[in-house]
């Protein structure tokens, strides 16, 4: 573990590294999480011979910033100063799961070719498709974010009220989440209505990706329904993507995830994951 800059701007990493390897992958987590829920990951990464930067982005885990109501700006910036560190390495590839994935698609429309690949698991990007989660709040409720975030944006609301299904869709894992102190589930109304809602409705911005694209999803994911990677897919501008779609939920069967201990995983299905990750970096 280490951290960068000072106060607000700091900005904790965690690495798993590999004996000499010469291609790097920055890891972003979403809502409610930190670079923590990256550690099964990073170790099996690095066994395959992928080095692994998980970063806390600002406001969350160990790095600076308002915890849930960092600035996203500041956000992209924490992003590019790991993956231009990374670059003394070799290539550099960065890896984003669920909300995680907004600031990496955003990060891929500013910095465009800075790094040498963009992996997203489980996206939620806004398209154009019947319904893309049960998380997402009703229209009514959407509504009064909207007015929060005209009248008292800073004020913060927890996660699981503001999207109602929040806990019930995120099931076992989302209770052990809850249980963990060091996890921030408050959020403020600017937070939750830039970020979540508007960043993610850009959709033309956020599709013009000109690096190498690999998406993988669940079909049994309700967090966000694989049919919005099916859609994102087809928009991407990339020359050169890839899709796949796991048997599994949000978790990957917990390859992404704080730990392994549920039932019901087996380390074949998450060896799945990993492999397929590995093997489209090591062949680019």
């Amino acid at each position: 573990m280490r951290q960068s800059g000072h106060d607000s701007s700091r900005i904790n990493v965690v690495d798993f590294k590999s004996d000499n390897s010469a291609k790097t992958l920055v890891c972003i987590h979403g809502l409610c999480c930190d670079s923590r829920i990256f550690n099964y990951f990073g170790r099996h990464m690095a066994k395959a011979g992928i080095n692994v930067i998980s970063i806390d982005l600002p406001g969350h885990g160990m790095s600076g910033g308002e915890p849930g109501d960092p600035d996203f700006e500041q956000c992209l910036r924490a992003i590019d100063e790991t993956v231009s560190g990374a670059r003394a390495r070799g290539k550099v590839y960065v890896l984003a799961h669920s909300i995680g994935c907004t600031f990496a698609l955003w990060y891929a429309h500013k910095f465009r070719t800075s790094f040498d690949g963009l992996i997203l698991l489980a996206p939620y990007v806004r398209v154009k498709i019947k319904k893309r989660s049960e998380v997402e709040p009703s229209v009514s409720d959407f509504i009064y974010m909207i007015l929060r975030r005209i009248t008292t944006p800073h004020s913060k609301v927890n996660v699981a009220k503001a999207l109602r299904n929040y806990t019930r869709i995120g099931g076992r894992e989302i209770a052990e989440m809850l249980k963990d102190v060091n996890l921030n589930f408050m959020y403020s109304y600017r937070y939750l209505v830039d970020t979540v809602a508007i960043r993610n409705s850009k959709t033309s911005q956020v599709s013009d990706i000109a690096v190498p694209l690999l998406i993988l999803h669940g079909t049994k994911d309700k967090q966000v329904y694989p049919d919005v990677s099916n859609e994102f897919y087809k928009m991407a501008k990339s020359a050169d993507k890839t899709i796949r779609m796991f048997d599994c939920d949000h978790w990957f069967y917990d390859a992404i995830f704080y730990n392994q201990d549920f039932p019901g995983y087996s380390e074949e299905s998450r060896k799945e994951v990993l492999d397929t990750v590995s093997e489209w970096i090591s062949s680019r």
